[in-house]
């Protein structure tokens, strides 16, 4: 009977230590709210059109989402790691981003060297795109760059007017809501790296390879990368990123984003501060004898330049927010915003929270371009976006 308890006692042993080394998680956020959205544009110089509604959205303060995390230890503190995440609308249930695994599917290997993965990535400038926005990036942050337009919308529209919706959000869509210009926060076919801490120093680099060569145009490659020192109330990260659009034989379109945060926790209070500048240019080329593309000419077609500045109070269960941003053209008109929300922790995994965001953006473009004037949406447009809207999220 000795025996027989103690052969039992080792198998248990041995099982535990199997699922020690090989972990599986599942997590989710779920998000909804109920909102007002109002929307004020300057069609003419004379006439104002405007439409409100009422509606129940997903992702106030998160996108709503489920996820798959792996990891098995091999030895020599090495493992094997994975994520699988898909994001969804949970007003609808669709699926979102437009993929079932959307929002990440990588694998890869983490060790005291770092993390590396494959796949679908997060890029390194969106590591760090929020950290000067002390409103979480939510859906009344003023600043929230994670909803403008993204290079694959500039890269469908494929002009010089499309370039300048890109620039002045004055198309459909999220792009007419937020201040900063947009930009992909995730990208195919990527690797990427992310270094260990070091006395508060970490890094990341990613690079995206495209995949749409051919032989006569290049591939719309993308490149990421950002620094960050986070020690005490102290925080203090860069990020870059470089994304090609859909390129012909004779254009190699890009849009890029450098980025400063700087964010101090008082105690009594948190405060941020972000400035960015979005360049969208557009190199002609020519094509060999061989097939190879040289640039011939490189001209910028807008570029903007973005601040952010916000606060964050905690008082207990409760944190009060408030933000303003403002984003400003060479010669593409600006934008203004400002924000303000309440979040209540209801427990450990609930919050309630509730907010309202006004941005107003002038489309300065008539001065350029007849047809840049008309895709943009009129002679000098104003408009102005105005939401309230309370709601809940939980994360399991």
């Amino acid at each position: 009977m000795k025996k027989t308890l103690i052969a039992l006692a080792a198998l248990g042993a041995m099982a535990g230590a199997a699922q020690a080394q090989s972990t599986v998680t599942i997590y989710g956020l779920l998000d909804a709210n109920i909102g007002s959205y109002k929307t004020n544009q300057l069609a003419t110089p004379t006439t104002i059109s405007g439409l409100s509604q009422s509606k129940i959205d997903s992702g106030g303060l998160n996108g709503s989402r489920w996820g798959i995390r792996v990891s098995e230890d091999v030895g020599g503190g090495m493992a094997v790691i994975g994520n699988l995440e898909s994001g969804f609308s949970i007003d609808t249930g669709a699926s979102g981003q437009g993929a079932l695994f959307g929002r990440r599917a990588n694998v890869g290997i983490s060790s005291g060297f770092g993390t590396v993965t494959i796949g679908r990535n997060s890029s390194s400038y969106d590591d760090v795109s929020a950290d000067h926005a002390m409103m979480g990036a939510t859906l009344f942050d003023p600043s929230n760059t994670n909803n403008g337009f993204s290079t694959a919308q500039a890269a469908a529209l494929g002009t010089q007017a499309g370039n300048a919706v890109l620039l002045n959000h004055a198309g459909s869509g999220s792009g007419a809501h937020v201040t900063w210009v947009g930009f992909n926060t995730r990208f195919n076919n990527s690797v990427k790296y992310v270094s260990p801490n070091f006395g508060g120093f970490t890094g990341s680099f990613m690079y995206a390879f495209g995949e749409d060569k051919t032989a006569t145009i290049g591939a719309s490659s993308a490149v990421s990368a950002n620094l960050k020192y986070a020690n005490g109330p102290l925080l203090i990260s860069g990020g870059y990123q470089s994304e090609g659009a859909a390129r012909t034989a004779t254009t190699k379109p890009a849009l890029t984003n450098t980025l400063l945060n700087v964010a101090y926790d008082f105690g009594v209070a948190k405060v941020g501060f972000g400035a960015n500048r979005a360049k969208f240019k557009d190199v002609s080329t020519t094509v060999n004898p061989n097939g190879t593309l040289v640039p011939v000419a490189a001209h910028e077609l807008g570029a903007q330049k973005e601040y952010s500045l916000s606060v964050a109070v905690p008082l207990g269960a409760t944190t009060l927010s408030a933000g303003y941003a403002r984003s400003k053209g060479d010669d593409l008109g600006s934008s203004t915003g400002w924000g303000v929300q309440a979040l209540y922790s209801l427990s450990k995994r609930t919050t309630l929270y509730t907010g309202a965001v006004s941005t107003k953006n002038y489309s300065n473009v008539i001065a350029n371009s007849n047809a840049i004037a008309a895709a943009a949406g009129g002679v000098n447009g104003i408009t102005r976006t105005t939401t309230y809207a309370a709601g809940i999220r939980h994360t399991f």
